[in-house]
């Protein structure tokens, strides 16, 4: 059965730390593939700045010639908010033959239990986390628990938000995002005033 790591957010824009995060997975775990799941809204965001399809364009521009990685558009499809049991459990239905694992960042784990219905994803699906620092400290049962396997991944020091502060003050971001993906927010005059 195939191992489907399960990369979402909104991308907004997509980076290179993502894309370190992206190579770690694929070389370094069981993983077969990752799937990045473009969320067109975070239940916990009150906006994107960008449409959906700027940023699924922006992602698929960031992974070609990439291997073992797909770009899903399946919250685009389903009910809104997104939520990430909805998200797996309809992956899943998609697609028996596969096992679908949850990729988070550490920082998540401090409100995990708060998530809908997280305790039906921990019975039906691994949790791979990386690095990513909080003010905030993770339950115990959560960080307990044997579902969730911790991997030391590569730390992201850059945001989507840092990226887009930096895109409104004319500050060049060209080190910290793919050469096409910027060559497209110029082009496209995405995040400016």
């Amino acid at each position: 059965m195939k191992k489907i790591g399960c990369f979402s957010g909104t991308f907004d824009p997509i980076h290179n730390g993502h894309l370190k995060l992206i190579d770690f997975f694929i070389e370094e775990t069981d993983l077969d593939e990752i799937w990045i799941i473009i969320t067109p809204l975070n239940p916990f965001k009150s906006k994107c700045l960008t449409t959906k399809e700027d940023r699924f364009k922006m992602v698929g521009l960031s992974l070609i010639n990439k291997k073992n990685i797909k770009i899903s558009k399946i919250e685009f499809l389903l009910e809104k908010p997104n939520y990430t049991i909805n998200t797996l459990r309809e992956l899943s239905l998609q697609n028996p033959e596969k096992k679908f694992i949850l990729l988070i960042g550490e920082d998540n784990l401090t409100t995990f239990n708060k998530w809908k219905n997280y305790q039906e994803i921990l019975e039906s699906h691994l949790v791979y986390v990386y690095p990513r620092k909080s003010d905030f400290p993770i339950p115990e049962h959560i960080k307990n628990n044997p579902r969730i396997k911790f991997f030391n991944a590569p730390k992201i020091k850059n945001s989507s938000s840092q990226i887009r502060k930096k895109l409104l003050e004319n500050i060049d971001v060209s080190n910290f995002i793919p050469s096409k993906v910027y060559q497209y927010i110029n082009d496209k005059k995405i995040y400016t005033k």
